[in-house]
């Protein structure tokens, strides 16, 4: 990623600004959206959510003091989030007699904790999968697959005999994608959160 997050905040500020707006969304969006999928709303709920919850940030961000030192910005971004999902479950259930099955899973089932917990969880896979992907292009040959294989639990020997290497070259394909993906994964996190 060539623009900081910073840089990038800062340059939202400006809300003419389309192209830093757009990668803004498109880092974000999907994150957005499996967060809200995972709190039990549907497809459709979850796309108009992620629109209304963009919306609310492109609104916000002029107006947001952010400091790096003080807070983490997906912080900031996880309690708009999680509010927003909210007041719209709250708002869902005072517009009907009937609740919908989300929303009544929603209130029966996750407190503000559990919710924090599912948004925490998600970045984490949401980083561990970018990350994955920008590597990806730096491992010619089976260094990736030594590492998925590992992943799915294989033992070295059995990595070792199905893609016929040595032990001793698995061991060391497996050790560089892990240390450039631990790399991968700490410049995301410097430059997203």
């Amino acid at each position: 990623m060539k623009q900081t997050r910073q840089t990038l905040i800062a340059r939202l500020r400006d809300q003419h600004d389309e192209e830093s707006w757009e990668t803004f969304a498109q880092i974000y969006r999907r994150y957005i959206y499996v967060v809200i999928r995972r709190m039990n709303l549907s497809h459709s709920e979850a796309e108009d959510l992620v629109q209304e919850i963009l919306f609310k940030v492109w609104n916000k961000l002029p107006e947001l003091n952010y400091n790096p030192h003080k807070a983490r910005f997906r912080t900031w971004l996880s309690t708009v989030i999680k509010n927003h999902v909210i007041s719209y479950i709250r708002s869902s259930q005072s517009h009907s007699n009937k609740l919908s099955k989300a929303a009544e899973e929603m209130n029966e089932t996750y407190s503000d904790h559990e919710i924090d917990e599912i948004i925490r969880k998600e970045w984490e896979n949401y980083i561990s999968n970018m990350a994955m992907e920008r590597i990806k292009k730096s491992f010619p040959g089976q260094a990736l697959k030594v590492f998925e294989m590992s992943l799915e639990g294989k033992s070295v020997a059995e990595i070792a005999e199905t893609l016929n290497l040595k032990e001793n070259s698995v061991y060391k394909s497996k050790n560089r994608v892990k240390a450039r993906l631990i790399e991968e994964i700490s410049l995301l996190r410097s430059d997203l959160e």
